[in-house]
């Protein structure tokens, strides 16, 4: 296992992404939904890896929802940018990593690869997510 970590641009949100992927390996994901497009998304996962994004404070994070309220988009309150998308799941939690906060970025080399996930309900996202994306922890400081 190999833990890739990264921040947003003003270092409230980091992330500890643990993985036995190799970057130049991975297949991000760019999600064609109308927030990932705007926001340019390359997504990374490993359903066997963890992640665990940590916010300074109570006030360092926006967590964004829309749609099926599926899933927090998880955006810095300061710089605004989008860490990652983070899925609560009972006493669990899943989650993805955008590639382009993540101080290994320039490893992770293969384009991102277009998905489309619009016909999903919400009980079928949450059951690719569980397969698919990553056991995750979201840990937010004092500030």
């Amino acid at each position: 296992m190999r833990t890739l970590t990264g921040s947003c641009h003003c270092g409230d949100i980091t992330v500890a992404f643990e993985t036995g992927l190799d970057p130049a390996g991975m297949e991000p994901r760019a999600c064609q939904c109308s927030f990932c497009r705007r926001h340019s998304s390359a997504a990374v996962s490993d359903p066997a890896g963890r992640i665990i994004f940590t916010a300074a404070g109570p006030d360092a994070l926006n967590r964004y929802t829309f749609g099926l309220n599926s899933t927090e988009f998880l955006i810095c309150r300061t710089c605004g940018v989008y860490a990652g998308a983070f899925m609560p799941d009972g006493d669990a939690a899943y989650a993805n990593v955008m590639v382009g906060i993540l101080d290994a970025r320039a490893e992770i080399t293969k384009p991102p690869v277009p998905v489309h996930r619009s016909q999903e309900n919400f009980e079928e996202r949450q059951a690719r997510r569980r397969v698919q994306w990553t056991p995750a922890r979201l840990v937010q400081g004092l500030g």
